[in-house]
């Protein structure tokens, strides 16, 4: 009787976000992406992988034995080989011919009991081992190149360094139009990612999920129960390739409008790249290789797996690119899962935080303001809101050890009034205070540099102090604020709240300028003119 085998690799996150090096990183996400890799360690003909990547695979074997059989090689290469410290849960599940819909329904719920129910490994590490490594603290079991003690892991993550870049390659732009003569490459240090000399310096880490999508599967399933295996089969590819390129397309997007912004700007004497945009004082040169014509992006991808998209990018920019993300996230169309093969929507959190915090913690952070956006979009569902399209949440700078993302936003609420409005849609309509209109808006300055928001209006891009005053003042209520608003305009007329916002500052029980003061000295927008981004292969 045939098989239908699950493989669900365990504790992800912790492996691949276990280092503070970006490089260890990278290498880390690059065995995740191995181990799933259909001709090189399934070792299996394409018949009898349905799906595989991202961590997790669904294989279809003859019989019993021969799955336990493979299962077994499979694991013994896992851990001596292929990736050390990893874990993965593994079901198997027999099923008459006609059910593989049914059979898989009930081997997603054996998979998630099968993690439930394990023993956790307890392995007695560190018997006669006198060096610990100077990366992960683990027994070293080798030396590197230049004589420091590793562990096992470490070891792999290095083997694997080189096949990141195979990897990402072809994401790279094959030319900067406005930078002719260089050429780009990804960084593998945090360094390189375009922080600024003897300023602060900001990372984001980036998480993009897709609403949904388990659930998307699930009614797919239900919906083919009584379908052919065959054609269960042949629909479980289409959509699992559509998953697949929909990722591919988001990453490609975010490389050529990054690319579509790098210009050359004179600086002693000599033309460098820098990236430019709105307002224009935020934009930065671009770190370069140590010789030759090659530019670092600032932005590097980490996880890719269909509906799930991982990167790290320059702070300043974070959040132009998880709002670019989102919108063309819904613009791919995804067959099967999508209403009438339209495409599905994501949601994003990002954690805007000190270059060399914590990786873990900041993956961590981005992951729970992904979960926070996407349930305030089902709120608005709910509600009956047409469109909840896509979320995105953020925060600046880490939360403390133990603090979930609701309690530092303690800080955020007064008397009742909530200091913030996020987490912000950014496709949908669920509502009219949109991403959009807190950025061109409130924010300002608006697309072809309108003279809207903080940013854009004369009267209050001309006194910072103003804005930093109004940010004290929000937390004493809107009184306060009010009061102040019209003592400005007695020595500056036509002084108002941007975004057509009461003198208050509340059109509710929240306010949006918290959210636009925190990020007056920190978002560029990377605005794409028509003849640019046509421009970009």
């Amino acid at each position: 009787m045939p098989v239908l085998t699950g493989i669900d690799l365990l504790a992800i996150q912790e492996y691949v976000f276990g280092s503070n090096r970006l490089r260890d990183v990278l290498a880390a996400s690059a065995v995740i992406d191995a181990v799933t890799n259909r001709e090189q360690v399934l070792q299996l003909p394409e018949a009898k992988v349905i799906l595989a990547g991202g961590g997790n695979a669904l294989l279809e074997f003859d019989s019993l034995e021969e799955a336990r059989r493979w299962t077994a090689n499979f694991t013994r290469r896992l851990h001596d080989e292929l990736a050390p410290d990893l874990e993965a849960a593994i079901v198997h599940r027999e099923f008459p011919t006609g059910r593989l819909a049914e059979t898989w329904l009930k081997l997603q719920a054996d998979l998630a009991r099968r993690k439930l129910e394990r023993v956790p490994s307890v392995p007695l590490m560190g018997l006669s081992v006198t060096a610990a490594c100077i990366l992960t603290g683990r027994p070293a079991t080798a030396v590197d190149d230049g004589g420091q003690p590793i562990s096992r892991r470490v070891e792999a993550f290095r083997r694997m360094l080189q096949e990141f870049r195979k990897r990402w390659h072809e994401f790279l732009p094959r030319a900067l139009p406005h930078a002719p003569g260089w050429q780009a490459e990804f960084p593998v240090d945090l360094d390189e990612l375009g922080r600024t000399r003897e300023e602060t310096s900001l990372i984001g880490v980036v998480h993009v999920d897709g609403n949904g999508v388990g659930r998307l599967i699930r009614r797919w399933l239900r919906r083919n129960s009584e379908a052919s295996d065959e054609k269960v089969r042949r629909e479980a590819r289409e959509w699992s390739s559509d998953l697949r390129k929909l990722g591919e397309q988001v990453l490609h997007s975010l490389v050529r409008r990054i690319a579509a912004r790098i210009e050359l700007k004179e600086k002693d004497g000599r033309q460098i790249p820098a990236l430019t945009g709105q307002p224009e004082d935020l934009g930065f040169a671009l770190h370069r290789a140590a010789s030759g014509t090659t530019v670092y992006l600032p932005i590097c991808p980490i996880v890719l797996g269909g509906d799930d998209l991982t990167f790290v990018c320059d702070g300043r920019i974070a959040l132009d690119l998880t709002a670019a993300a989102l919108e063309t996230f819904e613009r791919q169309p995804v067959r099967h899962l999508g209403a009438d093969g339209a495409g599905i929507s994501a949601s994003a959190g990002v954690a805007i935080v000190r270059s060399h915090a914590p990786f873990y913690r900041a993956y961590a952070a981005a992951e729970a303001l992904c979960q926070s956006a996407k349930r305030a979009r089902n709120e608005h569902a709910g509600a009956g809101s047409a469109g909840p399209g896509g979320w995105m949440d953020w925060i600046v700078g880490l939360t403390r050890p133990l603090e979930n993302v609701e309690e530092a936003r303690g800080s955020y609420r007064t008397d009742g009034l909530k200091l913030t409005m996020r987490p912000y849609p950014v496709t949908g309509g669920a509502r009219r205070e949109t991403w959009q209109w807190l950025d061109e808006q409130v924010l300002g300055p608006g697309p072809q540099g309108s003279d809207k928001g903080f940013r854009g209006d004369p009267r209050w891009r001309a006194s910072r102090n103003r804005v930093k005053q109004l940010e004290n003042l929000l937390r004493l209520g809107p009184e306060e604020v009010e009061r102040q608003i019209l003592m400005w305009q007695a020595s500056t007329p036509g002084l108002a709240l941007p975004a057509g916002l009461p003198n208050g500052g509340f059109p509710g029980s929240a306010t949006p300028l918290l959210d636009a003061i925190e990020l007056v000295d920190l978002h560029l927008r990377l605005e794409e003119p028509a003849q640019k981004e046509e421009a970009v292969s």
